[in-house]
């Protein structure tokens, strides 16, 4: 009996890691809904609104000082900002609740890049936020198409695969063009004194073998 429920424990645990693991990245938002406007001040005082992200692909992450998981996904999430920023993908913090100073002093330990914005009022209540940290994908149209509820590995390789794959397929980000090889100090100095060349090197390079 004791060994049917040590496999039974087992076989318990197996499933749920394999659920856990297998999750995908973001989750679909069917629809994809037009996401709701807002301004919000930022840490330093600015006044931002997503619409001044038009045009870009926007990872909003709703978070709290006192959220865990939220915290420990900052370092994370700093990570992809600075990889994915030149690619198209902006990301921004937006912390449920006022507190300025629990924000500024948790920034002071854990320092990251990226905008941060305080819903002091909490008025976002209409993106359907039950839980933090939650975060949105927004596609350069302003619509909602992916959302993940709980924390994740954001520089992860599984999720940097996934996001690329949704930027470089989207007819409106800018492909990055291979650079081409850079000209030899021969070819260099060929254009820019022709004259020279043709007189004393040309001589010797076009001379048969």
């Amino acid at each position: 009996m004791i060994k049917i429920l040590g496999w039974c424990l087992f076989l318990f645990m197996y499933l749920f890691a394999y659920g856990v693991l297998a999750r995908a990245p973001m989750e679909p938002i069917a629809g994809k809904p037009e996401a709701e406007g807002f301004r919000l001040d930022a840490v330093n005082g600015a006044s931002i609104s997503l619409n001044d992200f038009q045009g870009k692909f926007v990872l909003l992450n709703f978070w709290a000082t006192w959220c865990a998981p939220c915290r420990n996904e900052m370092p994370a999430l700093d990570n992809l900002h600075s990889r994915m920023r030149s690619n198209g993908l902006e990301v921004i913090g937006i912390h449920v609740g006022p507190s300025l100073s629990s924000v500024e002093k948790f920034l002071d330990q854990v320092p990251v890049e990226f905008t941060i914005l305080i819903d002091q009022d909490m008025g976002l209540a209409n993106w359907g936020v039950l839980g933090l940290p939650t975060t949105f994908l927004v596609n350069p149209e302003g619509r909602l198409i992916y959302k993940a509820v709980g924390e994740r590995k954001w520089d992860s390789p599984a999720m940097t695969k996934f996001l690329i794959g949704l930027l470089s397929g989207h007819p409106q980000m800018v492909k990055v063009k291979p650079q081409t090889p850079s000209e030899s100090l021969l070819e260099q100095f060929k254009k820019s004194f022709g004259w020279l060349y043709e007189s004393t090197l040309g001589q010797f390079f076009s001379k048969p073998g």
